[in-house]
């Protein structure tokens, strides 16, 4: 790992880390990787909230120094800074409006909801109703990747002009789900783009890494 890269990523295992570090995999730009253990609540303490306020993962150290947070920022932000890559429409291509419609939904409105199925007690006081609050949030995902399944143009991928950074985020999303399976079962235009994103060597990369144990 290159100390001196010029990127820095902080990641947790399976975060929402997942899409940007495939981003900079793609991009075949030097970086190094900066492991926040959450289970830990490293997230919380001194030392990660001033690099990152918000106490969330992923952030990433930019090469000037600057740190961004929030998983699409970052995936827009290094498109920018690598312009030509193709992830991201660019200000002149006719997909960018709905790229950045979709980025923005996936982001604003599936991401969230995962919190609600994974961690029902951070939005109830009542520990009774930590099952509903559960069960609610699954629907809402069915609902939720159902309207993404409609939405897919291309073939495989989310826009008729290739893969972009949607395809990685969506993956993503995807790989939090209770029964996946079941979700392609249930999406089969969904289906078929998260094989052809897991069969690039750059999410294949990053998904092992994140599915293994953190070396101590």
């Amino acid at each position: 790992m290159n100390m001196n890269a010029p990127y820095t990523l902080f990641w947790e295992r399976l975060s929402g880390a997942i899409a940007p570090h495939v981003m900079l995999e793609e991009l075949g730009v030097d970086h190094r990787l900066v492991h926040v253990d959450m289970a830990a609540g490293d997230h919380r303490r001194e030392t990660y909230r001033s690099i990152n306020p918000v106490m969330r993962i992923p952030a990433l150290r930019l090469p000037d120094g600057t740190v961004i947070g929030e998983t699409s920022a970052i995936m827009l932000v290094l498109s920018e800074a690598h312009a030509g890559s193709g992830l991201v429409p660019g200000l002149d291509d006719p997909d960018r409006p709905a790229f950045l419609f979709w980025l923005t939904s996936m982001a604003a409105n599936g991401y969230p909801i995962f919190s609600r199925a994974w961690h029902p007690e951070q939005f109830t006081t009542d520990d009774q109703a930590n099952e509903s609050v559960r069960q609610r949030a699954e629907s809402h995902l069915a609902e939720f990747f159902s309207v993404i399944n409609g939405a897919i143009e291309g073939n495989p991928y989310f826009l008729p002009s290739g893969y972009t950074a949607l395809d990685i985020y969506l993956t993503m999303l995807t790989e939090w789900s209770a029964d996946r399976q079941a979700l392609f079962a249930a999406n089969p235009r969904i289906a078929a783009l998260c094989g052809a994103v897991m069969k690039r060597p750059a999410y294949r990369k990053v998904i092992g890494m994140h599915a293994a144990p953190v070396a101590a």
